[in-house]
């Protein structure tokens, strides 16, 4: 008997699984549905406009139907791969003769007469809408292999937005969640002073220090993850991303942290090119400028250097210290998904590389749209949320490139960024009549001896590269006691922190 039970399980089972595939199928056949007038819509425009594929973020594996997967993979082929500018008949037919098996399918769907009848009603101006389409309907049909159940609600998601649908499965989890946490918490300011003296004395204070900048992390104690965001600000070509890098990656692989770096200016091989220089040249002294990467063709003894630097790196890879995020289209929605993602998975780092207007701002003002931007990033780093560090990096206003000395109203118009900062730091180069003999020398200190008082008079040396860092705010010391001088070579990613000064302020 007891067999006989384990079977009728066993069949249960099989029936409830097979519901359940069958189920997900359905839903699955209701959303290809819907997003096949999309398809069309986005493929027909490519042919109406051979352009738009070189501009967008739709991908063959965003195309479910089999048809216009066809019509996307031959236009593809022919704008991307062999660099031609129409697709007409004889442009397709010419290709096609090449390639027998899709031939044979462009004509089992319709050839070009269907593409002829699609483009005649076609608004190539509503192409990003199209595309968008496509990738909510994406996004829809993931949830259902996954078991969301979304098959009801179809109908509903036609006229919606992909953020409305994501704003509505955040606004039901926390619905669900809200009150797993029923008891309000206070404290008493006057108890638990001991155990907070404790915890002080233990360091919990003490950020991640920057990588090569004592002076810098003695002032403001490095970076500590507890829901700070921190700003560093130049102008554009000063060294903005190169110098998040050195400070962070180094100290992330060292530290074992784990790090999330945004980026929306570079792509992921720029990210990976500084951090291979700077450990040919940190770590193996390999004397490797940036421009010998760029023009290849290396000597024996530079790709000796640069692969181990890679195995160095290679070794780490499975910590996954370090995961870059390029945007195609950068969006503070977009910047807030991954931090909540990646936060949830550990994640106590988070770098912005460059703050700008989110690309889906409308009719609001730049640094209005930039301000509004900056608070909903600290609401979801801040430690009454996910209580992570944000690093951003932003770009100065034109006024500062002839300023001396640099202040928050440096940031231009969209100076309330700052309220949200816990520390904000900017940096400008030397100028040339700063240097020994100039008519504006800077002049500069070491500082040394245990209380850290003794000054010992430090001279630029008009060989060497510099940079100029401002501490224009600070909630863990002092505000811009005076200004950091460190050697800084851009072209090696080797920086250092070698003096103090005082720069008089611009009148």
């Amino acid at each position: 008997m007891g067999k006989v039970v384990h079977n009728a399980k066993d069949r249960s089972s099989a029936t409830t699984a097979s519901a359940f595939q069958k189920e997900c199928i359905e839903t699955i056949k209701k959303i290809n549905e819907f997003k096949l007038i999309a398809e069309a819509n986005a493929v027909s425009s490519i042919y109406k406009n051979p352009d738009l594929i070189r501009e967008t973020s739709l991908k063959l594996d965003d195309i479910t139907n089999n048809a216009w997967r066809v019509y996307y993979s031959i236009a593809n082929d022919l704008i991307n791969i062999e660099q031609k500018n129409t697709l007409d008949e004889l442009t397709i037919s010419m290709y096609l003769s090449k390639h027998s098996k899709l031939s044979a399918k462009y004509d089992e769907y319709g050839g070009f007469d269907k593409i002829e009848s699609a483009v005649e009603y076609i608004k190539e101006e509503n192409f990003d809408a199209y595309v968008s389409e496509i990738k909510k309907w994406n996004a829809v049909m993931k949830l259902a292999k996954i078991g969301f159940p979304v098959g009801d609600k179809l109908s509903k998601y036609v006229d919606a937005r992909a953020d409305d649908i994501y704003n509505e499965l955040e606004a039901l989890l926390n619905h669900t969640f809200i009150n797993v946490e029923t008891q309000v918490k206070t404290f008493n300011a006057c108890d638990g002073l001991f155990d907070l003296i404790d915890k002080l004395n233990s360091g919990s204070q003490v950020g991640m220090p920057l990588k090569n900048a004592d002076i810098l992390n003695r002032e403001i104690g490095g970076v500590n993850f507890n829901g700070n965001i921190y700003g560093l600000g130049a102008n554009s070509g000063v060294g903005k991303s190169t110098t998040a890098i050195n400070y962070l990656m180094p100290s992330v692989l060292e530290n074992n942290e784990k790090m999330v770096i945004m980026i929306n200016e570079e792509d992921q091989d720029k990210v990976r090119r500084e951090l291979l220089i700077w450990v040919a040249n940190n770590i193996y002294k390999a004397n490797i400028h940036k421009y010998v990467l760029r023009d290849g063709h290396f000597s024996p003894e530079v790709l000796e250097n640069l692969k181990k630097a890679a195995k160095f790196l290679e070794d780490l890879k499975d910590r996954r210290n370090i995961t870059i995020v390029p945007f195609e289209k950068y969006t503070v929605k977009a910047a807030i998904k991954v931090i909540k993602k990646y936060s949830s998975m550990g994640v106590r780092l988070f770098v912005l590389d460059t703050l700008k207007e989110s690309s889906d701002s409308r009719n609001v003002e730049t640094w209005k749209s930039m301000e509004r931007d900056m608070v909903d990033l600290y609401d979801v780093v801040k430690p009454s949320a996910k209580n992570v560090a944000l690093f951003v990096t932003y770009q100065l206003g034109k006024a500062s490139v002839k300023l001396r000395y640099y202040t928050n109203n440096e940031i231009g118009q969209a100076k309330n960024i700052i309220d949200v900062f816990s520390v904000n730091l900017m940096m400008r180069r030397p100028f040339d009549d700063e240097f020994p003999g100039g008519s504006h020398e800077i002049k500069a200190y070491k500082i040394t001896g245990k209380n850290g008082k003794t000054k010992i008079p430090y001279q630029l040396d008009p060989d060497k590269h510099y940079m100029i860092t401002f501490i224009t705010k600070n909630r863990f010391g002092n505000t811009d006691p005076f200004q950091i001088i460190s050697e800084y070579d851009l072209s090696m990613n080797i920086n250092k922190d070698v003096a103090i000064c005082n720069i008089p302020q611009d009148f």
